[in-house]
């Protein structure tokens, strides 16, 4: 009996024993599968590696996850790790954006260069030099590495003399405007060349040099100032009228509005805070259209291929007549000494004697001709007679009415 009873427990325990078998390797080959795949993902989100093979969000993927995953860790790579990331991105904004503002920005020390098959365009700046405002053009020019021509009054020049020599430092160009802005047109052989022998003595007086541009006030000429002054005369090709606005947002406007600026010779002038202000949003405007600021004489050697030459008259007739060169010419290199030392200030003498003999004649006769001078106080009267609009201040120059087109 206890036999039976002990084989009896015997087959019952067997029989228990082989009915869980069959559950438990179920379940087990379910763990197999289902359980490792979690492990793996969840190894996955906490340490950002292995993440799946598929190239799209893989290449996503890393970009995302050390981001995440370096956002603790930034105690100890937080001044290595920006190097390492941003330089694919943050490097490449400053560079260009450097590279907008003037692509000479990124190398200060080397030379300015223009290339001729580029776009340029010329800056300039009449009845200056100006006490105040001069010194703020050319922070903008500088700070943009860009030139502009100056075409100075003379007897503005005498008094506020300073400008032109950081004009020359910069690279700059300057040119005669006359002594006291009289319309040239109505003066006689001699009164004119006395005006322009008395501003000649006064930018030797500044700089040690007499320029050999001239700009005629108002744009007014006749065959005597076009042929007989014995320098290169030159006008405009587009007038913002700065001087008659005065209104910046309406000389910006009107420059950005025009369909193109290459080979344009632009009129501003230095009398006016307006035109300041319009300047140092024009400076970095153009540089960033891809123009090149070059001085007048520039333009016309890399642009229209002709070295600027005494007693020719550049007008509007010219350059509605002539276009880009297939021939740009470069510059004579005894040109760029004469007017870039800066040490011109402190031997103002010695170029009027060997530096400059061409123009020494109406240079020589500045000293006498300059007593029929007094006669130089009606000119600002003159003047009204073109312009209409007679000067507040005898000291200020007159407002500038162009004869000339101001534009193609």
């Amino acid at each position: 009996m206890n036999r039976l009873l002990a084989f009896l427990l015997s087959a019952a325990l067997i029989l228990s024993c082989t009915a869980c078998v069959g559950p438990v390797s179920a379940v087990g080959g379910g763990t197999d599968t289902s359980s490792s795949a979690p492990s793996d993902h969840d190894e996955q989100l906490l340490h950002g590696t292995h993440p799946p093979r598929d190239d799209s969000p893989s290449e996503k993927g890393p970009e995302k996850e050390p981001v995440t995953s370096r956002e603790p860790e930034t105690s100890e790579p937080s001044s290595g790790e920006p190097a390492v990331s941003d330089p694919g991105q943050l490097p490449a904004a400053p560079e260009s954006a450097d590279g907008a503002s003037g692509e000479n920005a990124a190398s200060p020390e080397s030379p300015r260069t223009v290339d001729p098959t580029k776009p340029m365009v010329a800056l300039t700046f009449d009845d200056g030099p100006n006490a105040a405002y001069s010194d703020m053009i050319l922070d903008i020019l500088e700070e943009n590495r860009a030139v502009a021509t100056f075409f100075e009054v003379g007897r503005n020049v005498a008094n506020c003399p300073q400008p032109l020599s950081r004009m020359v430092e910069l690279g700059c160009e300057i040119g005669s405007h006359s002594y006291v802005h009289k319309d040239l047109s109505k003066l006689s052989a001699e009164a004119l060349m006395n005006d322009l022998a008395a501003a000649d003595q006064a930018f030797i007086d500044a700089v040690g040099f007499a320029p050999t541009l001239l700009r005629p006030p108002y744009g007014a000429v006749n065959s005597a100032v076009k042929h007989d002054t014995g320098r290169s005369v030159i006008t405009w090709t587009i007038d913002t009228e700065d001087w008659k606005s005065r209104d910046t947002g309406k000389v910006v406007s009107y420059v950005q509005s025009l369909p193109g600026l290459d080979g344009e010779i632009v009129l501003l002038h230095s009398s006016y805070e307006t035109t300041v202000e319009a300047v140092k949003i024009l400076v970095p405007w153009l540089i960033r259209q891809g123009y090149q600021l070059v001085t007048v004489s520039e333009l016309m050697a890399y642009y229209y291929g002709e070295l600027l030459q005494p007693g020719q008259f550049y007008g509007y007739t010219y350059f509605t007549t002539h276009g880009r060169t297939d021939t740009p010419l470069a510059l004579p290199e005894p040109e760029a000494p004469a007017g870039s030392e800066p040490s011109a200030e402190e031997q103002p003498q010695e170029p009027q004697e060997s530096q400059q003999p061409d123009q020494q004649a109406p240079v020589e006769g500045a000293a006498q001709p300059a007593q029929p001078e007094g006669t130089a106080p009606s000119a600002p009267g003159e003047p009204s007679e073109v312009s209409g609009e007679p000067p507040a201040d005898e000291d200020l120059p007159v407002p500038e009415k162009p004869v000339i087109p101001g534009s193609r």
